[in-house]
């Protein structure tokens, strides 16, 4: 299991929403590549980077020249998200040097597209599962999708997928804990593994997330619970990544 730290950016900030409500939002830094250089400092090698204004909006130049610059400075393994809706989107962050695009809205409505690109560029497409009471959301959590999370999840499976990121929205920035059971629920019956991302408020909840390893979890997201200093990245690294 990989521990992730989470960096969510609006207007060029560093920024955590409640339950994905972009009327809930509180601001922690107003530079994402310094948060990032901490996060590497703190034993970090993977992060997590979603441009919210792009998911929102379909677009923002500025959060992704920032995505990038993280990168080039970092040098960690970045995935990334958010706005991705083109050809050209895909190719100018892999020749950025992103390691893993974070696909979601394209996967409610462009599914038959997004499997041409995994034809062409190869393994580098992680999906995004936002799911609330079972159904999955869109456009940035925006919208909500008349479709069955795990009928989702065997659609992206037999398009390609071998990895999907599970968030019950409901439950990120909440620091009320992970929903395990929908997450395992999820990974059983679609083929797919997990990075299980939403909720995880202490180091009880990240223990209790690795019992998911067993079942096709990979890793696990880690967001406000970092910036509330209610845990310590270095310690959950050290003491739980494998």
């Amino acid at each position: 299991m990989v521990i992730i730290p989470a960096i969510d950016i609006i207007e060029g900030k560093c920024v955590r929403l409640e339950g994905g409500d972009f009327n809930k939002k509180s601001t922690y830094s107003e530079n994402p590549i310094d948060i990032a250089l901490k996060f590497k400092d703190m034993g970090a090698k993977r992060i997590h980077i979603i441009d919210l204004d792009g998911a929102k909006y379909g677009r923002s130049i500025k959060n992704k020249d920032i995505i990038k610059e993280i990168k080039k400075k970092t040098n960690l393994i970045v995935q990334t998200g958010g706005g991705i809706r083109t050809e050209e989107d895909v190719e100018d962050l892999l020749f950025a040097g992103i390691d893993y695009i974070i696909l979601g809205t394209m996967l409610v409505k462009k599914l038959d597209i997004v499997e041409k690109w995994i034809a062409k560029f190869g393994n580098y497409f992680i999906a995004s599962v936002d799911t609330k009471d079972r159904k999955v959301q869109s456009h940035g959590w925006q919208k909500e999708e008349e479709i069955d999370m795990v009928d989702f999840g065997k659609n992206l499976f037999k398009a390609g997928f071998k990895i999907a990121i599970y968030t019950d929205v409901t439950r990120d920035g909440m620091l009320q804990g992970p929903n395990i059971e929908e997450a395992k629920d999820f990974t059983n019956l679609t083929g797919l593994r997990i990075i299980l991302s939403g909720g995880i408020s202490s180091e009880e909840d990240v223990k209790q997330v690795k019992t998911l390893s067993y079942y096709g979890l990979d890793g696990i997201v880690i967001g406000k619970a970092l910036y509330e200093n209610r845990l310590d990245l270095s310690k959950v690294i050290k003491s739980y990544q494998s």
